[in-house]
């Protein structure tokens, strides 16, 4: 009693960093996912949420080939990326 399981998990680890909630404006489609970076895969998992239950699962940004330590929702409805790396680097994700 008291324990509540994950919403998600993975076998074999993806090594798991920060994570971001995102609920902003200008990724309509994004709306009410998990997003999680991923070290080990070097991408960003998206966890859609409905009603608190997982979705399918999407992998995004392993084009940029490297490992992703943490992803932050801004208040802008943008999504920021920080880079494992001794000059790691600060990514913004917002619409073309």
């Amino acid at each position: 009693p008291g324990i509540t399981p994950p919403l998600a998990e993975w076998t074999p680890s993806i090594a798991p960093a920060g994570m971001a909630y995102y609920d902003g404006a200008l990724f309509p489609a994004w709306r009410g996912s998990l997003f999680v970076a991923a070290l080990k895969e070097k991408s960003v998992r998206r966890v859609p949420l409905a009603d608190g239950v997982p979705g399918p699962q999407e992998t995004l940004f392993t084009e940029l080939g490297e490992r992703l330590r943490d992803v932050r929702a801004g208040p802008d409805g943008v999504l920021y990326l920080l880079t494992d790396a001794e000059r790691g680097r600060v990514l913004r994700v917002a619409p073309r």
